[in-house]
């Protein structure tokens, strides 16, 4: 007898807790593993040339072994992960009181919406020369490029969130007399806070990305100058050994964030 389905739509139904026996967190670690071992074969099998492919463990080997090496960890490591701290608080601490401002005046919210729709198609890289005109070579143009680089998504997820709170919480704030402080603490935050974290979350990526590429192309020092120096020089190990520690940061600063964050969203619990 044929089993009779569901009439609750798929898509509201809940995920299965466990898929071929195993739990989803499984799954994940299992299809790493697989790339990671298909990575493996293939370098050693001799079909690509060590010059474009390395095997995995060598490549860890390496990581490893650079990790022991001060001016690496102090120069570089040390040097990208601090800037991609201090871009990713500047924008956003700067996204979110744009964003409040924007919902609290229309005037600000009319002044600075097209701003923020030009900085979507804005090559931000292109103007480091500028920044370097006005500060120097130093780290200040890297944070100020990756501040501007992500500041805009985070403007963009925090407007929505304050302004998703529903009018008649709004009035009834005023008819009860709250002071700004109160509306802003007790109201906006409370019901924008999911989509500030998601933009957070996203501004945390564009950070590591604003921070690696201009490392990358135009700096003389960081974990980005590293991968670059190392391709020019045909040094394919420290490349690839580059390419896991910004892979391993990138995925644990993403990690750890939406494991704090989450701890604020009520929409999860």
């Amino acid at each position: 007898m044929k089993a009779r389905s569901s009439v609750v739509p798929s898509y509201v139904r809940p995920a299965p807790r466990r898929v071929a026996g195993l739990p989803s967190p499984m799954w994940t670690l299992v299809l790493v593993a697989g790339l990671v071992a298909a990575l493996e074969l293939y370098a050693r099998s001799g079909a690509v040339s060590r010059l474009d492919l390395i095997p995995v463990s060598e490549m860890v080997v390496r990581s490893v072994e650079l990790l022991g090496e001060r001016d690496f960890v102090v120069d570089a490591l040390l040097r990208s992960v601090l800037l991609i701290c201090a871009s990713f608080a500047a924008s956003a601490v700067t996204g979110v009181a744009i964003a409040y401002a924007m919902a609290r005046s229309r005037w600000v919210h009319r002044a600075v919406k097209p701003y923020v729709n030009v900085f979507y198609a804005l090559p931000v890289f292109a103007l480091y020369p500028v920044m370097v005109v006005m500060f120097g070579t130093g780290v200040v143009p890297i944070i100020l490029l990756a501040t501007l680089f992500s500041v805009v998504i985070v403007i963009s997820h925090a407007l929505v969130g304050f302004e998703s709170a529903p009018p008649i919480v709004t009035k009834l704030a005023r008819s009860l007399e709250m002071t700004r402080t109160q509306q802003l603490r007790k109201i906006l935050l409370p019901s924008a806070l999911p989509d500030i974290l998601a933009g957070l979350k996203l501004g945390l990526a564009y950070a590591i990305i604003a921070v690696l590429a201009t490392e990358f192309i135009l700096a003389t020092t960081g974990l980005g100058q590293v991968v670059n120096r190392a391709y020019n020089n045909f040094d394919t190990v420290d490349m690839y050994a580059g390419i896991v520690f910004v892979s391993v940061f990138a995925l644990l600063a993403n990690l750890a964030l939406g494991a704090a964050l989450s701890a604020f969203d009520w929409r999860r619990r």
